[in-house]
């Protein structure tokens, strides 16, 4: 109801009653009319004083809660404030750490990649250095009447256009020099799946190199030439950025999807690069769940103190290990457990054979249980068969890998950028 209806209605509880008590005084008890008329304006001016009473202890009490409400409402807004401003402090500073690390990161990355370059370099002054000290040896065996020859001569034929199976060791080094020099290392993933429902859990990222002509060299060729030669490091630190990026392409996705990164024990063995790398993983060190460096089982048995040291290094910072090329059953998963190794990969052939193995190595039929309890999975590799599937999973076998469940495709390198949606791996 309105505040002046309220008022109106008011004024005439008081109003008509002092006019009645006039009439009242005039007819029934016979005052004299202005006595009359007096008292009732008397009892008229008593009444719009009680009104004026009240409504003004209505106005006060209405007044007191909005200023309430209006205290109320500003300790609110005061509180908001506060809140925001510590959100735009907290932003601030998680922004100028974020940079931080970032930067710290990428100059890492700058340092390791200006020690591979240099390394390179190294290797081809090294090269050119024993060409020159071989050059004057073949000019001496040279017939005498080449010092006659024609200018025409003088002009070699045309090299002939050697594939990779072709190529002596000499050319193959050369050409693994010119891929890393020129930055044509493609990265390759090929699923680890689960079984038997077959859901890619895991990846395993592969390195491949490309010549001058678009061909590829496996890791059976290049491991071969580039390890002697001191290029490996360079092989692998290429490798982990790469695994590096997809393991952030793939936490963006908010994917728990786990990549395994293999690195040689040349890589563990060099005292020039393997402090750059721990430094490098140091930055990295948030991806230790979803990243798991892999190493070859003879790399792991032949393991001496410094490979011991660099696996140290490696699992302080909490990165797991996985063991894979495992031609014997013989291990001793206490020990690997005990070094941070998490994942054991054996190929179908092996474990399969391994079932009517006699010798001292693990029963086939155990391995998987024993690694259990010692906290390692197993993973079975180079499945190829669907016949080896029921085999294995005979044996109670959880994990698989091989070309059965996927071939190793390659990563599109304009999925690995930071602004690119997805992870597409390219079609063959």
């Amino acid at each position: 109801m309105p505040l002046s209806i309220k008022h109106s209605a008011a004024t005439l509880l008081y109003v008509l009653p002092s006019i009645g008590l006039a009439f009242a005084a005039i007819e029934i008890f016979g005052f004299d009319p202005k006595l009359a008329a007096l008292g009732g304006l008397i009892a008229c001016l008593l009444g719009a004083e009680a009104h004026a009473a009240i409504s003004r202890s209505i106005e006060r009490k209405q007044v007191r809660r909005e200023l309430q409400e209006l205290t109320s409402l500003a300790a609110g807004l005061s509180r908001d404030l506060d809140d925001a401003a510590d959100k735009i402090v907290e932003m601030e500073e998680r922004f100028e750490r974020e940079t931080a690390e970032r930067m710290e990161r990428i100059f890492s990355e700058i340092r390791v990649i200006e020690s591979l370059v240099k390394r390179l370099a190294e290797t081809r002054a090294a090269s050119a250095v024993a060409a020159a000290t071989e050059a004057p040896a073949i000019e001496a065996s040279a017939p005498a009447e080449a010092a006659y020859a024609t200018p025409e001569s003088d002009v070699p034929p045309p090299a002939p256009v050697r594939g990779v199976e072709q190529m002596d060791d000499a050319e193959l080094l050369d050409a693994i020099r010119r891929s890393l020099e020129t930055n044509r290392v493609d990265l390759y993933l090929q699923p680890v799946v689960s079984l038997p429902q077959r859901k890619v859990l895991y990846y395993e990222g592969l390195s491949r190199l490309r010549t001058d002509r678009g061909e590829l060299i496996m890791p059976r060729d290049y491991m071969r030439v580039a390890e002697p030669a001191g290029m490996m490091p360079a092989v692998d630190n290429i490798l982990l950025f790469r695994c590096i990026q997809v393991v952030r392409k793939l936490a963006q996705r908010n994917s728990k999807t786990g990549v395994f990164c293999n690195i040689s024990a040349f890589s563990l063995l060099d005292s020039d690069f393997f402090p750059q790398f721990i430094e490098y993983m140091q930055h990295n060190k948030d991806l230790a769940q979803q990243l798991i460096f892999e190493f070859s089982q003879m790399t792991v048995n032949g393991a001496g103190p410094v490979e011991q040291a660099s696996f140290e290094a490696l699992a302080a910072l909490g990165f797991r290990f996985s063991m894979d090329q495992v031609t014997s059953l013989k291990l001793n998963p206490k020990m690997l457990h005990d070094r941070n190794f998490r994942f054991i990969k054996v190929s179908a052939e092996t474990l399969l054979d391994g079932r009517q193995m006699a010798s001292g190595d693990i029963d086939a039929g155990d391995l998987k249980e024993l690694l259990r309890r010692n906290g390692i999975q197993l993973i079975v590799d180079k499945v190829e068969a669907e016949r080896e599937v029921v085999d294995i999973l005979d044996l109670n076998v959880e994990l698989g890998q091989g070309y059965l469940f996927g071939e190793p495709r390659p990563v599109r390198e304009s999925a690995l950028r930071e602004d690119a949606p997805a992870l597409p791996i390219a079609a063959d």
